[in-house]
């Protein structure tokens, strides 16, 4: 991304310098005393100075501080010398035509403004030229053109920071939606399951018919065994589950992208054919076959610079070349050099199609055509003076400059949208893993202690009414807690405390029927380290309760040194029935996230898991 702000900034910067380059060569022609040059010189070089300040663009895309009074100055500057020398500072308007586009808002009040620098170069232009016409070649081929070219490759830079800063946003877009569906699923499969657990369970207690209470009993034990299948089916489906193939959004951009690239176009190959044939100088047919062959170099012009598949070529581009070659040509042999001069333009059709060597084998030689013609034949556009053909050359140069930033800026515009589309699928990815984890670790040990209750009670139904509507009652609670937890999940994940976790815990698996044992002692934990070892301890218990056949159990937190070290061990493991990777997966990911590690190992018939966390520099939570 920063490479192609540093492009776009390279190009902007090198074709407001080579269009000044002009203007101070046509000062230099100009004739006018010395004096008067240095005058004109000195506005330029202002001129110059305030356009790079007011238009290359900042990362961020904003104005420049003071925008106002320097904008201001820059029309001062480029009121002074259109009074001052109408003749040679045509051009330089477009400068401010530039300024006042990409700083007015809004945009009508912008387009407006680069109207009235037109049309008052238009009627600067008649003062100087002798038709209608001329001047209005110094309004469209020169102000409007260097304008909208000035305009064009400074946005392209804001494109590039616009579409960056915009990739988070339209990412949350998408992840909101995520959650939003993710929710209704969750909701619809496991939420509906809950409440039935939970209308059961009220019902048990509030009932004193034996029948009554352990069908109520046996199907909220059945309704939690199946949403605890349920939970691990919606939790591996959103964490493995590519995301839905959509749309992420139209591009207007590109789409200003490609008008303002064809108005350029237009305005760099069209006036001066046009202008000549309204000034007469072509018979009849001879006007109707260069305006045909003006129309079909045109046509294979904009088929060059479209963007296409083949390293960013259109389809058959080199055929489409070949053709624009001949075309531009050709016609030389009919009408002379000053009438018919469009291969001034193939360099920058060369510059786009052409890789390696051989686009700047073929290309600057384009570029000096002017001299070679001028050499050869004694043929020149400009004129036989060295700075008759260094301005030639700067004016091919730069035209194909701006064409090429045009195109290539176009490109990094869809690769961009594309980069941004990828972007937001990987954070619903990232979204969606999310979801895996904390419908794992939230949900996945409720729905084991109401599992768990739910046999106790069904188990000591007959024996100890009392101590039965107790577990039961626990279930109940459970389940209500299971129910907050899953917009929790839909939400964000929610912080649990280690200290709470670890009286939960004890809690839990001695009503399992395990003896617990083991010492603690809790370091100072930031928020976010409690929340990260509380969610270790609870899956680490779920897995207990699942795969263990034991009887026993110890619990350990203490610090050592700067690191805080949980570990809990549990006998009874059974043969081939390790807990299962994607929770331990869960927790390694958080664990890291914090800056810690877990690690799980089999001894001696106990499986023993270690949480070791590293909290030197905690603060309380």
């Amino acid at each position: 991304m920063w490479s192609a702000f540093r492009l776009a900034r390279v190009v902007a910067v090198v074709v407001s310098v080579g269009f000044s380059f002009g203007g101070f060569i046509g000062i230099f022609r100009s004739g006018d005393p010395v004096g008067q040059q240095a005058l004109a010189c000195g506005l330029l070089a202002g001129l110059l100075l305030l356009h790079l300040y007011n238009c290359v663009r900042t990362p961020d895309g904003r104005p420049p501080r003071a925008w106002q009074w320097t904008l201001a100055l820059q029309a001062v500057l480029t009121g002074a010398g259109m009074y001052l020398f109408a003749g040679t500072w045509y051009g330089n308007t477009g400068f401010l035509a530039a300024a006042v586009l990409l700083l007015i808002r809004p945009a009508a009040a912008a387009w407006a403004g680069f109207a009235v620098i037109a049309v008052a170069q238009y009627l600067s232009g008649l003062e100087v030229r002798p038709t209608v016409w001329d001047a209005a070649y110094l309004a469209l081929g020169h102000t409007a053109f260097v304008g909208l070219a000035l305009y064009g490759v400074a946005r392209f830079a804001d494109l590039v920071g616009d579409m960056e800063k915009t990739r988070t946003a339209l990412a949350d877009a998408e992840v909101t939606r995520e959650r939003l569906a993710f929710a209704q699923l969750l909701n619809e499969r496991v939420g509906t399951s809950l409440a039935e657990v939970v209308r059961n369970g009220e019902a048990v207690t509030e009932s004193s018919d034996a029948r009554t209470v352990r069908e109520r009993l046996t199907a909220s034990l059945d309704t939690a065994r199946s949403t605890l299948n349920e939970t691990r089916l919606v939790a591996h489906s959103h964490r493995d589950g590519a995301p839905a193939e959509r749309r992420v959004g139209d591009d207007l951009t590109a789409t200003v992208v490609t008008g303002l690239g064809v108005a350029v176009v237009a305005l760099l190959l069209l006036p001066n054919p046009i202008k000549s044939v309204i000034k007469g100088g072509l018979t009849g047919g001879d006007a109707v076959l260069y305006l045909g062959c003006v129309a079909i170099f045109t046509a294979l012009f904009l088929w060059c610079c479209r963007i296409g598949d083949d390293d960013g070529r259109p389809r058959f581009w080199g055929y489409a070349l070949a053709a624009a070659f001949v075309v531009a040509l050709a016609p030389e042999l009919l009408f002379e050099r000053p009438l018919w001069y469009l291969s001034i333009f193939l360099p920058a059709l060369t510059l786009i199609l052409l890789r390696g060597r051989v686009r700047w084998v073929v290309t600057i030689p384009l570029v000096a055509q002017d001299l070679f013609t001028f050499l050869v034949w004694g043929v020149t556009l400009q004129g036989p003076t060295f700075v008759d053909q260094a301005y030639q050359m700067v004016w091919i140069g730069e035209r194909a400059v701006v064409v090429y930033g045009f195109v290539r800026m176009s490109r990094l515009a869809r690769e961009l949208r594309a980069a941004r589309t990828q972007l937001a699928r990987t954070e619903i990815a990232r979204e969606r893993l999310r979801f895996a984890r904390d419908l794992h670790d939230l949900l996945g040990f409720s729905l084991s202690v109401i599992v768990l209750k739910s046999e106790l009670a069904f188990r000591l139904l007959d024996r100890n009414r009392a101590r039965a509507h107790q577990e039961l009652n626990e279930g109940l609670a459970a389940a209500r807690q299971a129910l907050a937890d899953i917009e929790t999940v839909a939400t964000g994940y929610r912080r649990i405390s280690l200290e709470d976790e670890i009286g939960s815990a004890r809690a839990v698996l001695e009503a399992a029927g395990f003896t617990v044992g083991g010492s603690v002692d809790v370091a100072p934990l930031t928020a976010e380290q409690s929340s990260v070892l509380a969610t270790v301890l609870r899956e680490g218990v779920t897995n207990v309760l699942r795969h263990s056949d034991g009887r026993t159990c110890a619990l350990d937190v203490r610090a050592d040194g700067g690191t805080v070290l949980l570990t809990l061990r549990n006998d009874g493991v059974r043969t081939n029935d390790v807990p299962p990777g994607a929770g331990l997966d869960n927790l390694r990911h958080r664990m890291a996230a914090v800056g810690g590690n877990l690690r799980g190992s089999t001894e001696d018939g106990s499986y023993v898991l270690t949480a070791e966390l590293p909290v030197a520099a905690a603060v309380p939570a």
